[in-house]
């Protein structure tokens, strides 16, 4: 996400989050400065509120079904939002065999090969911590493995969607150097 969906959800008066699962990969790095006081946690059998407590045995639908019928409509997160966001910069064209490539400059390459006929696989860490900063074209795939951090799965994936696609898609894969000595 941009800086400033960040900043709209990290000054928001409560956060209501159902069924997530936090983790490096969820959060991009634990990135956001999340405030547990403000926090309300829907999960599939409990309701965890800031710092007053728990409540179990409660089902995830019936919260929810409670919870639509209370909230009203409030769009000053997305006014904030329109007035904060700032598009994306261009990095530095890399043009001289002195300068650097940077990350940054590689994934604005990269967005700029992007189209329906491409095929993304990102492997776990930082290859997908930067894909999910891609903007997809439409038809445009994107796999990646974030549940278990399994470091290597990118490289027997990419050969399996390759052989897939049988040549309907360029393959873009985002792997790093750690995931081909564990593959």
């Amino acid at each position: 996400s941009s800086p400033s969906v960040c900043e709209t959800v990290e000054a928001a008066d409560a956060y209501i989050f159902v069924g997530r699962r936090i983790n490096d990969y969820t959060t991009t790095g634990y990135s956001l400065l999340l405030h547990d006081h403000k926090m309300i946690e829907i999960r599939e059998r409990e309701v965890v509120i800031g710092n007053i407590g728990a409540f179990h045995c409660v089902n995830m639908n019936d919260v929810l079904e409670a919870v639509a019928k209370k909230v009203k409509k409030n769009n000053a997160s997305f006014v904030n939002f329109q007035r904060m966001f700032v598009p994306m910069a261009a990095p530095l064209q890399v043009n001289h065999p002195d300068m650097k490539l940077t990350t940054n400059a590689m994934f604005y390459h990269i967005q700029r090969m992007l189209s329906s006929d491409t095929a993304i696989v990102a492997e776990t860490g930082d290859s997908w911590f930067n894909g999910q900063k891609l903007k997809l074209p439409e038809g445009c795939s994107y796999e990646c493995q974030m549940q278990f951090g399994s470091i290597g799965w990118s490289v027997g994936a990419s050969l399996g969607m390759a052989c897939a696609l049988k040549g309907q898609k360029r393959m873009i894969s985002l792997i790093g150097d750690g995931s081909f000595q564990v593959t």
